[in-house]
């Protein structure tokens, strides 16, 4: 009978990468190049990739930097391509592109703030003015009314 390996066992191929390599990863994905194509270009599954990055925090943080980055360099790049004469594109490149530009338009708020749509906020307030008054006894009532003739001699001034 044939023993079964474990699922938990330990990879014998687990990624090393060299601050040469790290260096190289991250210049890559400031161009624009995804995690996918880094891993396909290097033939290590992007499963390794993304272990690799949970096992180096350091890392991890530099390659998301760079991913932000890379996106708006494929922003840049549409930029580049709108800014141009596109006059010699058949009408499936010119398909190509508006595709990819509103597939970029969806993705870049997505993965980077600096492309978040500024949105109007609504704050909801209640405007109501409620106004109360309370019996309290040491308040004098200013009525003309209730005012006692002791107290309007106190309040006539004086004559000459």
């Amino acid at each position: 009978m044939k023993k079964s390996n474990s699922i938990s066992s330990k990879s014998k191929n687990d990624l090393k990468l060299t601050d040469t390599e790290q260096s190289s990863i991250l210049d890559t994905l400031h161009d624009g190049v995804t995690a996918y194509e880094i891993s396909q270009e290097r033939r290590i599954s992007l499963a390794s990739l993304y272990r690799y990055l949970d096992q180096n925090p350091k890392f991890k943080d530099q390659f998301l930097k760079a991913q932000e980055r890379g996106i708006k360099t494929l922003v840049e790049k549409m930029c580049v391509i709108f800014n141009t004469e596109t006059t010699g594109l058949d009408n499936n490149e010119l398909l190509f592109v508006r595709e990819r530009k509103d597939w970029l338009k969806w993705i870049a708020p997505r993965l980077s703030s600096l492309f978040v749509e500024k949105t109007k906020q609504e704050v909801k307030q209640d405007t109501t003015l409620r106004v109360t008054w309370e019996d309290t006894p040491d308040l004098i009532d200013v009525n003309a009314e209730n005012i006692s003739d002791k107290d309007k001699s106190a309040s006539t001034p004086p004559k000459d």
